[in-house]
């Protein structure tokens, strides 16, 4: 792939950093999870009740947290981890007797409140691969080991991202690679097809917006399966997806902080199964947070996981479903998930029609370390409105503060396009709550759908 003539222009080498221990872990790791999915065995409050305990003497924040707490008898009690907790107090959650030498850092780059430095290890992103590779299968792909197999291609549409191709020891050396299909990346208009052609990935990933872009490009590929995630995929698109690329649509449910949470149910797509066996799945109400019943919507909250770096403690993901308990015609008995809110797609439109991914404007923002958190509004057809939650000493020093402004006001203009205007606000609240980054008021007024 990576010396292929229609190859995209490579920025990023990447590995994945499995070792001897690492790939002993994660072979363990699936074969408890086949065995628990075979057994009906997911995590309830009952059964986590070890993972707390183990962490108790571990993690600081466990041990503060749960002072004084018969946590069998009181779980409810337990506080809740909130996102501030993630971003202020991260030292204190990672246990004190951890090797932080394979420690890697995933930021948060999603769609909604200030990012997230999450800690990680290989052997926990290793995990992705037999939960991805469940997932595909529940959906009838077999996923093929060999180094001559492309199992995978990540697409976006970004103006700038990184791309890499690599190849996975967990999945005996078949191909993967992530590739901007944005026409930067490529030498030729043509390439792309036939990259894709070339390469003959089993399956493609990527968020609803790459799906979408791909499809307005007339992409002509037919993949085994479409695996969908970071945002929310709505019924009317995941149709689209699927009779555009006459494939299943695999709708994925994951986040940084706990890894994959859920997957799509072949029989019924409106809900996911929890995917892991040893992630505790609870649902809260907004003002008493208490579980609610089968059928009741509430705040999604999780406790456990198998980063060894990021022990999840009854944590507030600030997503919104409803739990359901029992068999499924489908074969997976683990309990179901329906989301109702989550991360919406949001597009912005330069004057001149085109799109632009909102990715690329946190790219643009999120290399400022001055700022801490940001939220930007298109609010007419050729105006945005950019609020920042700054340093204290950058307001303070306002020569600098006004330089700084000025170059990033002429970034961002750049990026919307000729006779767009960016104004600049710094009253954008640090709250630690999760708040939408991106939002398209001007698209709603006019009705125009994505």
């Amino acid at each position: 792939m990576i010396h292929s003539k229609y190859a995209p222009i490579w920025n990023t080498r990447i590995g994945d950093r499995i070792g001897e221990g690492e790939f002993h872990f994660v072979k363990n790791f699936q074969t408890e999870f086949l065995l628990a999915k075979k057994n009906v065995n997911y995590q309830t409050k009952q059964t986590i009740i070890s993972f707390i305990e183990y962490y108790r003497h571990r993690s600081e924040f466990f041990r503060t947290r749960l002072f004084g707490f018969d946590i069998k008898e009181e779980f409810e009690s337990i506080p809740l981890t909130k996102r501030e907790d993630l971003q202020t107090k991260i030292t204190e959650i990672i246990p004190t007797d951890l090797d932080l030498s394979k420690m890697v850092i995933n930021p948060t780059s999603g769609t909604t409140g200030k990012p997230i430095l999450a800690p990680n290890h290989p052997m926990a992103i290793g995990c992705y691969v037999p939960l991805i590779e469940f997932s595909v299968e529940r959906h009838g792909v077999k996923p093929i080991h060999s180094p001559k197999s492309t199992f995978a291609i990540q697409l976006c549409y970004q103006e700038k991202t990184i791309e890499y191709a690599t190849c996975h020891s967990l999945a005996g050396g078949a191909k993967f690679a992530k590739i901007n299909i944005h026409p930067n990346s490529w030498k030729k208009p043509s390439d792309l097809q036939n990259f894709l052609k070339e390469s003959s990935p089993q399956i493609l990933t990527g968020d609803p917006y790459a799906f979408e872009s791909a499809m307005k490009m007339g992409i002509q590929y037919r993949p085994e399966a479409i695996h969908s995630t970071a945002l929310e995929l709505t019924p009317a698109l995941r149709l689209k997806i699927s009779n555009y690329f006459q494939c299943p649509v695999i709708n994925f449910y994951s986040l940084n902080e706990t890894g994959p949470l859920a997957y799509s149910c072949p029989f019924d797509p409106e809900w996911m199964h929890i995917l892991p066996h040893d992630l505790y799945v609870e649902v809260l109400t907004k003002d008493t947070k208490i579980p609610v019943p089968t059928g009741n919507v509430g705040e999604i909250v999780v406790t456990g996981g198998r980063n060894p770096y990021l022990p999840l403690l009854r944590y507030k993901t600030g997503d919104i479903g409803d739990l359901e308990y029992g068999p499924c015609p489908c074969g997976d008995h683990f309990p179901r998930l329906r989301l109702l809110s989550g991360r919406k797609s949001v597009y912005f439109h330069k004057p001149n029609g085109d799109t632009i991914n909102p990715i690329d404007v946190g790219r643009i923002l999120r290399k400022k370390p001055f700022i801490f958190q940001f939220q930007v509004e298109q609010t007419k057809s050729n105006e945005w409105v950019c609020r920042l939650s700054l340093e204290t000493e950058v307001i303070k020093n306002e020569t600098h503060w006004e330089i700084e402004k000025d170059l990033l006001q002429k970034e961002l203009e750049s990026l919307f396009g000729e006779n767009s205007k960016v104004f600049i606000s710094t009253n954008f609240p640090l709250d630690g709550k999760k708040q939408l980054a991106y939002i398209n008021s001007y698209q709603d007024k006019i009705g125009v759908n994505p």
